[in-house]
């Protein structure tokens, strides 16, 4: 079967991005207590751009060591071969899944008290980008049948999206603004104005973007760059804004972000962020006379069941913005690195 792997992150000396290869690997084989997916549908994380273009912070020793790195975390697929145990308890050839990369202990006081996102002994599964692979039962999630499979290999960046939003409490009422309007960033938009927001405002550097956000139930878009352009986006609220949602791992944003956030406001970090990602923060009149609240944010807690509901209340489908084959692969990693579509997906299905 081929799976690919990033070979190379960015050379900034020499000026060449990171590099994606198909390889041939063996078939794996489930263990007793996993299901081996044949995975139909693949989409590229932030994080895997984050990456390739070596933007990886406090992680770029330990990424360059594991290199060729097999990764991939976004996907959907069918069982194709189950585990004795596995298929004891009721997973059987022929359902339709996707699944977590994260792998808990379930053994440690995080996980016991459903913080598993914090558990200190997970293990991460990158496999998605493979025409096969094996998980753990406890990863594994099956779909209704109304789910189609093209959307669901989005449903792990709706766990963030739900995480995000739960961490910055959006109600009724609350203005929201939204740094990126990625694919976590234009879900936001939709799950924002689901839970009853007076006003949604994304930032963008890519035009097209702006204008998926708007027609997704943002109510006002602007080009981080352009001149005043804080003091406009507060304007357009009404005042500064309830909670704002940082994405997009720019130190331009993180900052912005603080600027936009109110009195007794939500911020919630949830990007990865290159060197220095050190945050300049005025503790007297940020933090203790404006009470603004900041929340970091690590993927999402036992949040899969829910995204799956939840799926069909959202326009996933206009998220996905290139799809291509296994064999076209490097041309989806060139309109990545091109910055203009919010979410792409491979076809491993080949």
């Amino acid at each position: 079967m081929q799976q690919l792997f990033i070979t190379a992150v960015r050379d900034f000396v020499k000026g060449t991005m990171g590099t994606v290869e198909a390889r041939e690997v063996p078939l794996p084989e489930p263990a007793d207590e996993e299901v081996r997916i044949r995975i139909i549908h693949a989409s590229i994380c932030g994080s895997d751009a984050h990456t390739l273009s070596g933007q990886l912070g406090a992680f770029e020793e330990t990424t360059r060591s594991m290199l060729p790195m097999a990764f991939g975390h976004e996907f959907s697929g069918i069982i194709d071969r189950a585990g004795r145990r596995a298929e004891a308890i009721g997973y059987r050839t022929g359902d339709r899944v996707v699944a977590n990369y994260a792998r808990y202990c379930y053994a440690c006081d995080a996980c016991r008290s459903g913080r598993e996102n914090l558990c200190p002994n997970l293990q991460f599964c990158m496999n998605g980008f493979a025409q096969y692979a094996c998980f753990h039962v406890t990863q594994v999630f099956k779909l209704p049948e109304r789910q189609e499979l093209s959307t669901a290999c989005l449903i792990e960046p709706l766990t963030i999206a739900l995480a995000v939003a739960g961490q910055a409490r959006i109600s009724f009422g609350k203005s929201v603004a939204i740094m990126g309007a990625g694919g976590i960033g234009l879900m936001l938009v939709q799950l924002a104005r689901l839970a009853g927001a007076s006003a949604v405002t994304v930032f963008d550097l890519v035009e097209e973007k702006r204008e998926l956000a708007r027609r997704l139930g943002a109510d006002h878009v602007f080009d981080p760059r352009e001149q005043g352009v804080v003091e406009r986006a507060i304007a357009a609220a009404d005042g500064r804004y309830d909670c704002v949602l940082e994405g997009t791992g720019a130190m331009s944003a993180a900052t912005m972000t603080l600027d936009l956030l109110a009195r007794d406001g939500d911020g919630v970090y949830f990007a990865m962020y290159g060197k220095d990602p050190v945050l300049p923060l005025d503790l007297h009149s940020q933090l203790y006379w404006d009470q603004k609240h900041l929340h970091g944010m690590i993927m999402g807690a036992g949040l899969f069941p829910k995204a799956i509901r939840m799926a069909p209340r959202l326009d996933l489908a206009s998220l996905i913005q290139r799809v291509h084959p296994l064999s076209n692969y490097q041309q989806a990693f060139t309109d990545l690195f091109s910055r203009k579509f919010a979410k792409i997906v491979i076809r491993m299905d080949e």
